[in-house]
């Protein structure tokens, strides 16, 4: 087979050709069918393909004459070669055919044909000249979705309003190509987008995504609306995807049969998608941190800020594959950087206690003197009532047991706060061993006072009650009057016997139950405020998360609550059936009437993708939050995050799950802030071994 290139001026064309043995009266042209390119990749304008009626090949003993009798055709560029099959041969059209192109047709419609005339120019062998032969339109085929990617906008490593979704096509295709503007946003065709992941979307019905009016292209641009989410790199929980074997992305409604109107082909056919396609983007806001392999993997241990963007890591139950786990008394100092420290020993093993920074000495918060409060907890064997101080001494990191001039309730799963002096701690709901602790204590610090060994003593005081004591809740204190604001919503527990309730199912239940006491400065009493009647609009919750902003970025007493599940820990046959979801997330207001009430002002902040149990919080700049892991109502891990963005007042999914490298599965623990990002510590469960993730804000 040889291939011929020949450049041409007029209506006629000499190529070269040698038939077979057959006789030239018995060849017949039975088909040439025409089909203009729709991809760049191909390099030309189209393809023609000249069907005989017996086997045919290429040599240099022939000439040929092909007449294209079109009126507005005058010269191309083409090359000749074997076609796929032994009777066909292939005619590609490099340029010059713009007018034959695309449809083959004359300009009142009618069908444009081919005229082939073939000389022997050996042996006399004469002229065959075929009649002239329509050209057929080869079949339309829709353009094919080939790929999908998000396009963060803004920067924010988030999913939200304004982004860009790119749909990407094997062929050109225009959007909306009747209108004359490009470049316009126009609503499109509603429903063609179909999302692989149960709970994604791009917009809302009342602000749904629109798209940007093109001529062809390979590309086809998508705004997306109000709240978006999707699934960005295919991480996501299996039971969510809608489509047998998808992992993520999209894929169309439109067929070839039915196309959309609003995106045709050159050819004016439509779009299809052969397969879900998986949704990428240039999402990596995820870095694994380094720390000591010795660190086990560790349920309800604490996270503590201390010095120089280093976290102190205490206590905690070890993860087994055998079931049998034991509680630790091993502390650490992670350092972002690998300085990491450890172990040291608490005097007790604990879990479920807190471990509070404190100032020290000197009064002065964030201070190279602070200390770390750690209270309370269950040690394996029973709940503690005790606390220890932490601090970096002359001899290096040391835990100091402190002496409580005053008795203690036992308490773990409980919440803590520090006050405005720096120096106390309130304690808020928790358990005891077969009970609910409903005391509000207050653990008081006094440096003056120092035993002989230079050791600050501890005084308790009872300031006030919980209406239902509980556990599982979320607390807040809003420190920014006189007189502080304790804000407590949720969890799980009742009122029968307060303040201690018996921990049975017959006793407690999921609460909603907000409470609001004023920390009264000097008596330092607890005094219960007053609520409106629907200020407990999010519903019943337990493992959920609230955070405030600690730095005035939004104004008075306003705080996110966000998560947590309606499933009752333990069962019970006889409650009525609730709904489990507690995706919605909400913005609440507390304003003080000045009248000993409180008005609790709702409104909805978006949903997260999946409803988690006791995720994690992390404060991020620009007054964003970040909530991420967490476990289902079955237990597993979730590892989807999202950030409530003030800007947009909306919980916004994190362009990818978070990633803690390819090893094992992680149940995060802890969260908090690092560097313009935030830290997230989690426990291998298959390596049995803690690991650390740092979320790079990108904004």
């Amino acid at each position: 087979m040889r291939l011929h290139r020949l450049r041409f001026l007029s209506l006629s064309c000499f190529l070269t050709l040698l038939f077979g043995c057959q006789s030239d009266d018995r060849i017949k042209l039975i088909h040439a069918r025409i089909s203009p390119a729709e991809t760049p990749v191909e390099k030309c304008q189209g393809r023609i393909v000249l069907t005989f009626d017996q086997s045919l090949s290429l040599d240099v003993t022939q000439q040929i004459n092909i007449d294209f009798p079109h009126p507005d055709f005058t010269a191309g560029e083409f090359e000749l070669s074997s076609g796929p099959r032994d009777n066909e041969w292939t005619i590609k059209l490099i340029s010059g055919f713009e007018d034959l192109l695309p449809r083959g047709e004359f300009p009142d419609g009618s069908r444009a044909s081919l005229k082939l005339d073939i000389v022997q120019l050996q042996n006399d062998g004469g002229t065959t000249s075929f009649p002239p032969i329509l050209l057929t339109m080869s079949p339309q085929e829709p353009a094919a979705l080939t790929g999908a990617r998000w396009v963060d906008t803004d920067g924010s490593s988030t999913v939200n309003k304004e982004d860009l979704l790119i749909l990407e096509w094997d062929r050109y295709v225009s959007v909306e190509p009747g209108d004359s503007n490009i470049g316009v946003i126009t609503p499109g065709p509603r429903d063609l987008v179909q999302l692989a992941v149960k709970g994604d979307r791009l917009g809302t019905a009342d602000d749904p995504e629109s798209w940007i009016t093109s001529g062809p292209s390979l590309e086809s641009q998508i705004i997306l609306g109000d709240s978006p989410i999707l699934t960005v790199d295919g991480n996501a929980d299996p039971d969510r995807y809608q489509f047998e074997g998808s992992s993520s992305g999209i894929a169309l409604s439109s067929t070839s049969i039915i196309p959309s109107r609003d995106l045709i082909t050159t050819r004016g056919a439509g779009v299809s998608s052969p397969k879900v396609i998986d949704l990428t983007g240039d999402c990596a806001p995820w870095s694994e941190i380094s720390i000591p392999a010795e660190i086990k993997a560790l349920e309800d241990c604490t996270l503590t800020p201390i010095l120089c963007n280093q976290f102190l890591v205490t206590g905690g139950r070890t993860l087994r594959r055998s079931g049998v786990s034991s509680v630790v008394n091993e502390a650490w100092i992670i350092d972002p950087l690998g300085d990491h420290q450890g172990p040291f020993f608490m005097n007790h093993p604990r879990k479920g206690h807190t471990a509070t920074r404190i100032a020290g000495p000197d009064q002065l918060p964030d201070n190279m003197d602070d200390m770390v409060l750690i209270h309370g907890g269950w040690d394996g064997n029973k709940v503690r009532s005790d606390s220890e101080l932490f601090r970096i001494g002359v001899n290096g990191p040391e835990f100091i047991p402190l002496e409580n001039t005053t008795s203690t309730t036992p308490r773990f799963e409980h919440t803590s706060h520090v006050l405005n002096d720096g120096q106390s701690v309130l304690l808020v709901g928790g358990r005891l061993e077969g009970q609910l602790n409903g005391i509000l204590e207050l653990l008081k610090i006094d440096f003056d006072n120092e035993t002989e060994a230079n050791v600050p003593t501890l005084r308790t005081e009872q300031i006030g009650e919980l209406g239902f004591p509980r556990h599982q809740h979320a607390s807040l204190l809003f420190k920014d009057t006189e007189n502080p604001l304790l804000f407590v919503y949720g969890g799980y527990g009742g009122s029968l016997g307060a303040p201690y309730v018996n921990f049975t199912a017959e006793h407690c239940r999921v609460l909603s139950a907000p409470e609001v006491f004023r920390i009264q400065k000097g008596t330092e009493i607890a005094r219960p405020l007053l609520l409106n009647s629907d200020a407990d609009l999010p519903g019943p919750r337990r493992g959920l998360v609230m955070k405030s902003w600690e730095h005035s970025e939004i104004p008075g007493h306003t705080a996110l609550l966000a998560s947590g599940t309606r499933k009752p820990p333990i069962p019970d046959p006889f409650a009525p059936l609730q709904t489990n979801s507690c995706r919605t997330g909400y913005l609440v207001e507390l304003k003080d009437n000045g009248r000993g009430r409180i008005v609790l002002e709702w409104a909805p902040a978006g949903r997260t993708a999946v409803e988690t149990f006791r995720p994690c919080t992390a404060s991020l700049p620009g007054g964003r939050i970040l909530i991420v892991g967490g476990t289902d109502s079955g237990g597993s891990p979730v590892n989807d995050a999202t950030i409530f963005d003030p800007v947009t007042g909306n919980l916004e999914r994190v362009c990818q799950s978070v990633d803690f490298g390819p090893r094992g599965v992680v149940i995060t623990q802890r969260a908090l802030p690092l560097w313009g990002g935030a830290v997230i510590l989690g426990a291998d469960t298959q390596n049995l071994s803690s690991r650390a993730v740092r979320f790079n804000a990108s904004r």
